[in-house]
């Protein structure tokens, strides 16, 4: 949903008349303006030379050929990146960067100080209470 959050939108401007003029048409939100894209599956063949299972040249026919070619671009562009290396200035910065200490390991629960709040004191009394009418109960019993 679009909303104009445009202050000067709904207040008149001063010194200017105000006559029955047809209002100046807004530009519709973007989202009005969108084409939906056409839904386009992967054929179960082209999955299938993916995987390994079919050859090439099975699956190169008619519209899967776009397919195909498609996937052996993805293929060599894979195959480049994963030959490329950070240039030395840019590791000597990564590493610069890194902390030269351990980081401080989370003390546990039972090590952090106990912070005792007017809640926590009031659950705390009340669990007390409880456990004594429950142990009252058991030795009169």
């Amino acid at each position: 949903m679009y909303e104009n959050h445009d202050a000067r939108e709904h207040r008149p401007d001063v010194g200017r008349e105000h006559s029955r003029e047809t209002p100046v048409s807004r530009p519709r939100p973007l989202a009005d303006r969108e084409v939906p894209l056409r839904r386009r599956h992967t054929p179960a063949s082209v999955h299938a030379w993916l995987d390994g299972d079919l050859p090439e040249a099975a699956v190169r026919s008619g519209e899967t050929a776009r397919d195909v070619d498609f996937w052996k671009q993805i293929g060599r562009e894979v195959d480049q990146r994963r030959h490329m290396r950070t240039p030395v200035h840019v590791y000597d910065e990564i590493m610069n960067a890194l902390p030269q200490t351990t980081p401080q390991v989370i003390t546990p629960w039972w090590r952090r100080p106990l912070e005792l709040t007017p809640m926590n004191a009031l659950i705390l009394g009340a669990a007390i209470l409880a456990a004594g009418l429950v142990i009252g109960a058991i030795i009169r019993g």
